[in-house]
């Protein structure tokens, strides 16, 4: 049980929110405005964090997260989506126009497919490569064993590989 103040859940964790709440919201402005409400959680809730591990406490941010973002989307009484990417405001300095649409038609298009997995498939897969969280942690923040998200990951890398080929666009997984 690691001693914890606010600051270094903020900095420690800070990723995982933001990808989980933007994974849902597919929004820069509204995943800002609900990372900013799971911090004020915390902040409020350090009480209950404090005996967690730190895999406990990433599967409680997590859950938290998407749970905001939801109850956030539902507010909403229109959804609008945005084609930018997270970090498109930096552009490679190095890359030509053509470069850059090509990056953007691809991140579209992995957008696409990933919004259109079936749940137990996709959210395995933004756990593991946007929020960076282990197996481990995955099978805790899911409530399955570690076997059944690394199944789940190979199905959905398989699945994304086959749509993107589709799509014209090469996956490996």
């Amino acid at each position: 049980m690691p001693e914890r103040d606010f600051d270094t859940i903020y900095e420690n964790y800070s990723r995982l929110v933001y990808w989980a709440a933007y994974r849902v919201l597919s929004d820069r402005e509204q995943t800002e405005d609900v990372t900013q409400n799971v911090f004020m959680t915390v902040l409020h809730s350090m009480d209950q964090i404090a005996p967690m591990s730190d895999a406990q406490l990433k599967g409680w941010l997590y859950r938290v997260s998407v749970n905001a973002a939801l109850d956030f989307k539902r507010r909403q009484s229109k959804e609008v989506l945005s084609d930018e990417p997270v970090g498109a405001e930096v552009a490679d300095a190095g890359a030509t126009p053509e470069d850059e649409a090509a990056l953007n038609d691809t991140r579209a298009a992995v957008r696409e497919v990933l919004n259109g997995m079936d749940d137990i498939y996709r959210e395995p897969l933004v756990m593991y490569y946007f929020s960076e969280m282990s197996v481990l942690e995955i099978a805790d923040a899911l409530g399955v064993s570690e076997g059944t998200v690394k199944s789940r990951m190979n199905r959905g890398r398989k699945i994304m590989a086959q749509r993107l080929r589709a799509k014209g666009i090469g996956y490996e997984g």
